[in-house]
């Protein structure tokens, strides 16, 4: 079996707690032109993304995407976790290979040491000794279900937006200023971008980048001339 993340920071932890390779693919796919990722199967995976790192992981799901294979993903509601394990099932649902899914709740009750709300950011944020809990959650993914997942990945190329958000539980498709009101309520005279960002970032969990409101951020500030 081999355990899939999006996220990169999580497959370190994931790794070292499991004791095993984790293939970890940082697709980016909230962000930007999806048609990247556009192949008839995962023979063309190879070619289908520029960067290094991100080619000799798709290399590796390649070779790992035979009859009998299981592999084992971890992912969560945010943008590019929703939309990577659609892609993937995109590329797995008319394979013999299996699938399972470990989906972590991103707001749950917690007991222990005492009674709280525990809200998670993303993946990274996962402790490696809650790690065994979430493996209780572990279920297949039937073919259907992957097929349900891969039509949705097709309509969202098909969109091909700049930026796709969790919007009431739903993954859409919107325009590149959809947050824009958010990064406006922060810009002030001579306020810092960095200082701008950092509250965004702290603020909001939105999965998005610090390039992406910096580019944001210079985008509002020229249109106020």
């Amino acid at each position: 079996m081999m355990d899939v993340t999006f996220n990169s920071t999580f497959a370190v932890t994931l790794q070292h707690e499991l004791h095993q390779p984790v293939l970890s693919l940082p697709l980016s796919l909230q962000i930007g032109d999806l048609t990247r990722l556009t192949t008839d199967g995962p023979a063309q995976l190879a070619n289908s993304a520029d960067d290094p790192i991100v080619k000799q992981a798709l290399a590796t799901l390649k070779s790992q995407v035979k009859p009998g294979a299981v592999l084992r993903v971890w992912w969560s509601t945010m943008p590019d976790d929703w939309l990577g394990f659609d892609w993937l099932c995109q590329q797995l649902a008319d394979t013999d290979a299996q699938l399972r899914q470990v989906v972590v709740p991103l707001s749950q009750v917690i007991t222990q040491p005492g009674l709280a709300l525990q809200t998670l950011a993303d993946l990274s944020e996962i402790l490696p000794e809650d790690i065994a809990h979430y493996l209780q959650l572990a279920q297949v993914v039937s073919k259907n279900e992957q097929r349900a997942h891969s039509y949705e990945w097709q309509a969202l190329v098909a969109e091909n937006a700049p930026l796709r958000v969790n919007l009431n539980g739903h993954l859409v498709s919107v325009a590149a200023d959809f947050y824009d009101s958010l990064l406006e309520r922060q810009i002030q005279p001579g306020r810092p971008v960095v200082q701008i960002i950092g509250e965004m970032l702290m603020r909001y969990s939105l999965g998005l980048p610090d390039w992406w409101y910096r580019a944001r951020i210079q985008h509002i500030l020229s249109t106020r001339g």
